[in-house]
């Protein structure tokens, strides 16, 4: 590895307090025949009705912070791959595992100088938390299990993740 190796802490970041009743509102999301799942970057989703922006209180800390335009669900297919990637029109966002991830992993990579290999930091997602991710670092979902549903969302104005960070910082909306 080079000596400019990537760090965990310009990956992600947990966010303080767990998701309340918006969870189990998911949960039920994920089956639901209604709405419609929809084509996204790759991905089938489904929007959240914004009045959990301000029930939750971690989004509601976070709107504060930082005001977020809409909420969603991303839905991953089983034995896939969304490959190596930095998001084209989000510089960071939140997320939040509501399947179980134990067929799958989220990973952050930067490649190594000269060879072919990556290194790699994964993150390990803890039930019911949110967490602050770099989308401009190198990303990848592989989901080797069955279908995999993530919470995510948009902020109203693209600002970078080091920003984001030190707003929900001073906000000591982070762990």
């Amino acid at each position: 590895m080079n000596k400019h190796s990537l760090r965990e802490e310009q990956c992600y970041t947990e966010l303080a307090g767990k998701c309340g009743s918006l969870f189990e509102y998911l949960k039920t999301l994920i089956t639901a025949e209604l709405p419609l799942w929809e084509e996204h970057f790759g991905f089938l989703a489904k929007e959240v009705p914004n009045h959990w922006i301000e029930d939750d209180s971690t989004l509601a800390a976070i709107h504060r912070v930082n005001p977020i335009a809409r909420i969603g669900i991303l839905r991953v297919p089983p034995n896939t791959c969304y490959d190596w990637h930095k998001d084209a029109y989000r510089l960071c966002c939140v997320n939040m595992l509501i399947s179980n991830d134990s067929e799958s992993v989220t990973l952050f990579g930067a490649e190594s100088r000269g060879l072919q290999t990556r290194q790699i930091i994964p993150i390990k997602y803890k039930p019911k938390t949110f967490y602050l991710f770099n989308n401009q670092v190198d990303h990848c979902v592989i989901n080797l299990g069955p279908e995999r549903f993530v919470f995510s969302l948009y902020f109203t104005k693209e600002r970078p993740f080091e920003m984001v960070k030190a707003k929900l910082q001073a906000a000591q909306a982070l762990v």
